[in-house]
């Protein structure tokens, strides 16, 4: 199949499902307009859809970036499958392709974002993984942080993708990340390598190849924490924001872990709190009342106490309770506990803050695949996840052990019906 086959076949997949596109563009549009007030004027449609021509045109130098020759070709086929599967119009369809970019680096880059006017969205918040346990394979575990605003699927969240991996993802957990007023690109081209699997199979052999092919596409991705693995569960974390880019390594027993809205890397936490201390500026106020300085000095706090939490962990030998316990950390006070149950710094300013809504530590290779897994299942009248009985799910065709039986019995978990359905043929390259 050549580039504009395989870009026609992905734009026809994404087109026949993006019937709520318009809706969404409506809806982002108007968030922007609060969140972003001196971007108040501009016609966003306008803009999104301009920005979207210019970047098929962007193209790099393919001499530095071989793996992207056919790729425009590809990019272009794409928007054409996607229009004729979903009859949409070229605002929607670079609405469809292009706002994320338009979000991160151009508004985010721009204008001060103003989050005390809304609630943040919630994405991957915490991620902790193992890959030497006492479970007999490697350990991932996976927080979700977002404003109860209004019910959503993550009541009924069931997380059987993880137990049905064959081989690793390369992005298998993470938090959310960004930078105030951050750096824009100088290339706004359509590459990021997660988005297109742009990284050739021989990458995936070694961690150190695949940071380097990733610093390579650096300011093509992001921003955002990651844990990243190669073919042989080695991780490591990538701190990154539009184009900066740092990696953290392992210390104890190959464990990793990462939490959202801040940077442990010098350089990157420097950056980010710089931008944020100019957003300060602009808004009038100072280190000891400015929401996003303190946002991000809290968020560091908990990532530290993330940090000590798993190397305590991976010194003994990680299991899947004591994994599933970092994720429910509560034991210390707003912001350095790991589970969230909608504390604010400052509740004069922020009216929706983030809870912890959905939560899962599995096993994800070897012959004990299962998970421990729970949602808070009613926004309305939520209570913190932590009190909420988590269910234990099993790997396909693993078979109840007394041990886990005997948790069940003693109500600390209820069993869920086993994953049936087989391995992926090919492993996602990102969740």
């Amino acid at each position: 199949m050549n580039a504009e086959q395989k870009g026609l076949e992905r734009g026809r997949k994404a087109g026949a499902s993006a019937h709520n596109v318009p809706h969404t563009m409506e809806a982002t549009f108007k968030a922007w307009r609060i969140l972003y007030p001196t971007a108040a004027d501009i016609d966003f449609a306008g803009a999104i859809r301009d920005l979207d021509r210019e970047r098929l045109n962007d193209v790099p130098d393919l001499a530095h970036f071989p793996e992207l020759r056919g790729h425009a070709d590809l990019l272009r086929a794409e928007r054409l499958g996607f229009v004729e599967a979903s009859g949409l119009d070229e605002t929607a369809t670079a609405f469809f392709y292009s706002a994320d970019f338009f979000n991160r680096r151009r508004l985010d880059t721009r204008h001060a974002a103003r989050w005390e006017f809304m609630p943040a969205p919630g994405t991957g918040c915490t991620g902790v993984f193992f890959p030497e346990t006492k479970e007999g394979g490697a350990l991932l575990g996976q927080n979700i942080d977002i404003p109860l605003d209004v019910d959503s699927p993550y009541a009924s969240h069931r997380p059987e993708q993880v137990l049905r991996l064959r081989d690793p993802v390369l992005w298998i957990a993470g938090g959310s990340s960004a930078v105030l007023l951050d750096d824009e690109p100088k290339c706004s081209f359509p590459a990021d390598p997660f988005q297109y699997d742009l990284m050739p199979p021989e990458c995936r052999g070694r961690i150190h190849d695949v940071i380097e092919f990733l610093g390579r596409y650096n300011e093509f991705w992001g921003p955002g924490n990651y844990i990243l693995l190669d073919l042989e569960w080695n991780a490591v974390v990538v701190e990154k924001s539009n184009c900066l880019m740092a990696v953290r390594r392992p210390a104890i027993n190959g464990a990793v872990a990462t939490t959202a809205c801040a940077y442990l890397d010098p350089k990157m936490s420097a950056h980010q709190l710089n931008r944020a201390k100019r957003v300060m500026e602009l808004k009038g106020e100072t280190e000891e009342n400015s929401l996003d300085v303190n946002f991000h000095l809290g968020a560091g706090a908990r990532y530290r106490r993330l940090l000590e939490l798993v190397a305590a962990e991976a010194k003994v030998g990680a299991t899947l309770w004591g994994a599933f316990e970092i994720l429910s950390d509560h034991a210390v006070p707003y912001p350095d506990r790991i589970c969230l149950t909608g504390e604010v710094m400052f509740p004069d300013k922020v009216k929706l803050a983030n809870w912890t809504v959905q939560q899962h530590a599995a096993v994800i290779s070897g012959p004990n695949r299962r998970c421990l897994y729970r949602s808070v299942q009613s926004f309305r009248n939520a209570k913190p996840i932590y009190h909420y009985t988590p269910k234990l799910m099993l790997g396909r065709g693993v078979k109840m052990k007394k041990q886990w039986g005997a948790d069940v019995e003693a109500r600390r978990c209820e069993l869920a019906a086993p994953v049936t359905a087989p391995d992926f043929d090919v492993a996602p390259m990102r969740w």
